[in-house]
């Protein structure tokens, strides 16, 4: 996958735009000789944008490696939710077919639920009320299943515990897909970020093609950077997102 394929067409033109003006804010400070100013504090400047960029690397790591784990958590849940979900209606096949055709039809009524709305409504932020109630007609139709025999009892036993497992890691899913960085963390990295971009503005580099180039680069570098974080964050939009294939794949292939 290519670079242009990652970034969304709309991401590049505001990082290009990003680009020039900032280069061009840099240019028309060096041409009205605002760099004179500071000839004699390169060394400081130096300092002080090594202290904020350390600041700025540890933060920002932190908050991708939590924004990340939360990212793999939901897929993983994902996983063990339709695993658990598929499982269900494989054990099954050992009931009557009148028996085992409730359990079946709900399953894939939730699954297909899951993969038409859920993903969008968790996107927005909004409640899950439809998919939860397709959801508790998966547990009733486990629940009210009534054994014939002794051998239909045993795979009930089971249903019932594969059930139980379904529902801890569908809570477990919507409770990770729920959470988002904290805004006052997002405001601190992003304000680190521009902090380190304004001070690009002072530093007295004895070159102007070097300046314009450091300047165009570093606030390249700053907005992927703020671009990731934000898409990560969202699991369910954007362009590193969770599938819902294996809920279609339960709603279309498992019977």
């Amino acid at each position: 996958m290519s670079v242009l394929e990652v970034v969304p067409s709309t991401t590049r033109f505001r990082t290009l735009r990003l680009m020039a003006v900032v280069a061009v804010i840099y240019a028309a400070l060096r041409l009205a000789g605002f760099h004179k100013l500071f000839e004699n504090d390169a060394e400081g400047l130096g300092v002080l944008l090594a202290i904020i960029g350390t600041l700025y690397s540890v933060v920002y790591a932190f908050a991708t490696y939590v924004i990340w784990g939360q990212f793999a958590g939901v897929e993983n849940e994902i996983q063990k939710e339709s695993g658990a979900l598929k499982d269900l209606i494989l054990f099954s096949k050992g009931l009557k077919e009148e028996t085992r055709d409730p359990i079946v039809r709900a399953v894939r009524s939730y699954a297909r639920g899951v993969a038409e709305s859920e993903w969008e409504a968790l996107s927005r932020g909004e409640g899950t009320e439809r998919t939860d109630k397709l959801f508790a007609e998966i547990i009733q139709s486990v629940t009210e299943t009534k054994p014939g025999d002794e051998s239909e009892r045993v795979i009930h036993a089971r249903l019932l515990e594969i059930a139980d497992q379904a529902s801890a890691h569908r809570d477990e899913r919507l409770a990770l897909s729920a959470k988002r960085i904290p805004s006052t963390l997002f405001v601190f990295v992003t304000l680190t970020a521009f902090t380190i971009v304004f001070l690009l503005f002072f530093f007295p580099f004895h070159n102007l093609a070097l300046g314009l180039v450091s300047v165009a680069v570093t606030a390249m570098l700053m907005f992927f950077a703020n671009f990731v974080l934000t898409d990560l964050d969202n699991p369910f939009e954007g362009t590193w997102n969770v599938n819902n294939n294996a809920f279609c794949d339960l709603a279309t292939k498992y019977r």
